[in-house]
């Protein structure tokens, strides 16, 4: 597997007594060229800030595997964080220029995408999910802790989900195909919406 280079900006203070963290290099203790964060060696006393762009060569899996023409300035910055004495918040943003088919022309549609995302890292997810009153207050962005968290990964998975599964040129309607047996009338969306029937009775008595 081919990595990229991490470009890091930071500075460093230290003032720990009054609970200011240093700012660092989450590369301190891994190679330049890797993407990979082994959590275990993440100092909790530190802001670990990291930005990468990934190069082609780490994206062309992807292309395939998400049915894209192209894909390009891939990045990711932010930092990540102790929460507490065992848990870890990842704050970032991700950026990508992505190219797909339209489904119906199979003109190219080219689309920005620019999306924060945040993931809590917990080291006992089982008890956090106990706190829990409903399944409506799950986190989607919670988890185990891993033993390493690949950046690139995180990034690709974040991006799948924004991508259009129909993506379309601007312009072009999709006209829904109906169909019902010999002799009913197919419904429509307009037919199922549950005011569909007050909208046309109140037209009717403006008229």
């Amino acid at each position: 597997m081919c990595f990229t280079h991490i470009q890091i900006t930071c500075k460093v203070t230290t003032k720990l007594s009054k609970g200011i963290r240093i700012m660092s290099d989450i590369s301190d203790k891994f190679p330049q060229d890797s993407h990979l964060v082994i959590v275990s060696q993440l100092s909790q006393n530190k802001i670990h800030n990291f930005s990468i762009k990934f190069e082609n060569k780490d994206l062309s899996d992807y292309v395939n595997l998400l049915n894209l023409r192209r894909i390009s300035k891939v990045t990711i910055s932010g930092k990540i964080v102790a929460e507490g004495n065992k848990n870890w918040l990842l704050n970032a943003k991700i950026g990508a220029s992505v190219t797909q088919g339209c489904v119906v022309t199979m003109e190219d549609v080219n689309t920005r995408i620019d999306q924060k995302i945040l993931r809590h890292y917990y080291a006992d997810y089982q008890s956090h999910e106990e706190t829990l009153t409903s399944e409506e207050d799950l986190d989607p962005d919670a988890e185990e802790i891993p033993h390493e968290i690949n950046l690139l990964t995180l990034t690709m998975e974040a991006i799948s989900i924004i991508l259009n599964d129909f993506p379309r040129k601007d312009g072009i309607v999709i006209d829904p195909v109906l169909s019902a047996p010999k002799g009913v009338k197919p419904l429509t969306d307009d037919a199922v919406k549950p005011f569909a029937g007050l909208a046309s009775l109140r037209d009717k008595l403006k008229e």
